[in-house]
């Protein structure tokens, strides 16, 4: 069996902070070790359920934020920026499912730790053919035109929900009970790593597995920016990208990864 594992940041016990989400910030370099060793006890359930080949993603930032030398020597790892059109290298059809780790809710989301979607800079939301959609449903998504199955998401308690309405049939798990952006009911790493090994094996084991996301086209995405000058900075041609209204823009395409590419 092989697994494809694409692991944020937002989501993982014990993370809270923007300080522990930014490089540089004092609080980083022990929240890289709780997203290295919460990351380590997947792959380590991958391997004991039977796993034959398990390529890890970090998908926070940068894309440079494991210890590689914590980093468990069975899987491989996908570390470095990656754009959109190859958000997930190494993944195709010979892949048996695909595990979202760590992940956040949508932004917008009431009282969920560091809700955002893509970028919590400069977007306040995301609209897909006319739904909300955050980062579990766009990698879901770009995940299934692969013919790959998300079978499992962990995150805080928003997160799950999330995850539960996008990909009937996932397995999640919850590292944490949201009470803020910036605050959170928390479960002991060692506690959360623990069950964190129970669930990811009752997921991939299971006989019962989700289909892969999929969503006809024609596609449209609409994208609510912050302040108008991050509207301004784009370019619109009238026809595949125009803009709505003063915070807002709009992007269109027959083809899901090239809309993407195209709006990101």
């Amino acid at each position: 069996m092989k697994f494809y594992v694409s692991v944020d940041m937002e989501g993982i016990s014990g993370i809270a902070l923007r300080e522990q989400l930014v490089r540089g910030e004092p609080l980083y370099e022990e929240a890289r070790r709780l997203l290295t060793l919460e990351t380590n006890a997947v792959t380590e359930a991958l391997l004991a359920a039977g796993a034959t080949r398990v390529i890890v993603k970090d998908a926070h930032g940068s894309g440079f934020n494991f210890i590689p030398e914590l980093l468990h020597p069975g899987a491989e790892y996908v570390m470095g920026a990656t754009r959109v059109e190859n958000r997930f290298p190494g993944l195709d059809e010979t892949f048996d499912g695909a595990l979202l780790i760590g992940y956040h809710a949508m932004g917008g989301t009431s009282q969920a730790v560091r809700d955002h979607t893509m970028t919590s800079q400069g977007w306040q939301s995301l609209r897909l053919n006319g739904r909300p959609i955050g980062e579990i449903g766009l990698d879901a998504l770009l995940i299934g035109l692969r013919g790959v199955p998300v079978l499992f998401v962990s995150g805080d308690d928003k997160t799950c929900a999330e995850a539960a309405s996008e990909l009937p049939g996932v397995v999640t798990y919850e590292t944490k009970a949201a009470l803020g952006r910036h605050a959170a009911l928390m479960k002991a790493p060692q506690r959360v790593r623990e069950e964190l090994r129970e669930a990811v094996s009752r997921a991939v084991r299971s006989a019962d597995r989700p289909k892969p996301l999929r969503l006809a086209g024609p596609y449209e995405l609409t994208i609510r920016f912050l302040h108008t000058e991050q509207a301004d900075a784009r370019r619109y041609d009238g026809v595949r990208a125009k803009r709505i209204d003063g915070l807002t823009a709009s992007y269109v395409s027959d083809d899901l990864t090239a809309l993407l590419a195209m709006a990101f």
